[in-house]
């Protein structure tokens, strides 16, 4: 192994070059766009041996995509905000035809108004097309995530989202120890499982009468629910053979004995980190939960970790309009009739806002304050 310094983007590019990725399709769009450009350079420069489908829109590079992995193609592409959006049409077809395929996605907010800064909104809008998703605290997590990723798609049959903030993770440079492709290749062997066959041709996304539609419904959510296993294992894997542990699909930090919890995904984790530490100081029985994997949702899990813990408070990069964070939604369902929790929500960092450990610890110290139950959420930074 190496350790180098390397955005993002570039983390992810790398990870999809040690997959060995056969196919490359993808529609220019900022910030996810050097991810591609470096792919470009790998396959330029012959150090991967991949095919790059140059399409007119980000819907025809997710259909490009399509296209090859239903002929058995390992197959990658890049996206974010608008770009993402455009791609729904095909999202939802990807996962109903079960294809391994993995993108990556450098969170950016969504317009309007039109913005270039990041938030998860755009990753949150797939939450109900069938792809699995992992959002990522740091660079490092970035590459191994995108390795891991393939072998959980191909798994599960089912693709896979690598969820990434733009700039503050896709432009910031950060220590990324880089795994030898002699290691890679027995971890992530290159399977063809080919839809399609010339010699043995058939008809894929056919029209589905009623008596056939809900049957199919039912064998995709059962990927789904494969992936809640499928996920701990494949990073069990990963820890062994390259001494990383992410912990699956949810990742806790000082939670012995802990009587308050923050809840978060992405890259605001790093921060909580900094908040919990300074708190355990203070003698503040507080801990971090990390939520990896927010498709499919590990509702058991989050229960079992949860269970004994008096308040929560929520942290959402994120808004669903009328309901407030995705992420705390999920939480209260989790927890709803479970036990006496106390869960406050907060809506925060949106559009780029900072969401540095100052800001955090004052949104803990808010939630901490409040004497009634929270009927929906709060905004803070307003």
């Amino acid at each position: 192994m190496s350790t180098t310094l390397l955005t993002g983007s570039e983390a992810a590019a790398l990870g999809a070059k040690l997959a060995k990725i056969e196919v490359l399709a993808y529609y220019p769009i900022t910030p996810a766009f050097p991810a591609m450009e470096r792919l470009n350079k790998f396959i330029e420069d012959g150090e991967l041996r991949a095919r790059f489908v140059r399409v007119e829109c980000d819907h025809s590079a997710l259909a490009a995509a399509l296209g090859a992995s239903l002929v058995g193609c390992r197959t990658f592409t890049v996206t974010n905000s608008q770009g993402l959006l455009y791609m729904t049409e095909v999202a939802y077809h990807v996962a109903g035809l079960r294809q391994p395929i993995v993108m990556a996605v450098a969170n950016r907010a969504l317009s309007a108004p039109h913005s270039r800064f990041p938030e998860q909104g755009d990753a949150i809008s797939q939450g109900a097309s069938g792809w699995i998703q992992l959002f990522c605290e740091n660079n490092q997590e970035v590459l191994d995530n995108t390795l891991q990723a393939f072998k959980i798609a191909e798994k599960c049959h089912l693709p896979v989202m690598v969820n990434y903030e733009g700039y503050i993770q896709s432009h910031t440079l950060e220590e990324v120890t880089i795994p030898e492709q002699e290691q890679v290749d027995p971890f992530l062997p290159l399977v063809r499982r080919a839809t399609l066959d010339v010699e043995n041709p058939q008809a894929v996304n056919t029209v589905a009468s009623p008596e056939f539609y809900q049957d199919y419904k039912y064998r995709q959510n059962e990927g789904m629910d494969l992936a809640l296993q499928v996920i701990d294992q494949v990073a069990a894997e990963y820890a062994q053979g390259f001494g990383r542990n992410w912990s699956g699909l949810i990742e806790t930090y000082r939670m012995d004995e802990a009587e308050q919890a923050i809840v978060a995904m992405g890259s605001m984790i790093s921060e909580a980190r900094v908040v919990v530490d300074a708190l355990r100081e203070q003698g503040k029985k507080v801990g971090l939960v990390k939520v990896r994997a927010w498709r499919p949702f590990p509702f058991q899990k989050l229960r079992d970790i949860l269970e004994g813990v008096s308040l929560v408070t929520v942290l959402d990069k994120n808004i669903v309009f009328g309901l407030g964070g995705a992420l705390a939604t999920e939480v209260k369902s989790a927890l709803y009739g479970f036990n006496e929790t106390r869960i406050n929500s907060y809506v925060l960092g949106l559009g780029g806002r900072d969401t540095r450990a100052e800001e955090l610890t004052q949104v803990l110290n808010l939630s901490e304050s409040m004497t009634e139950p929270q009927n929906t959420f709060e905004w803070f930074g307003m």
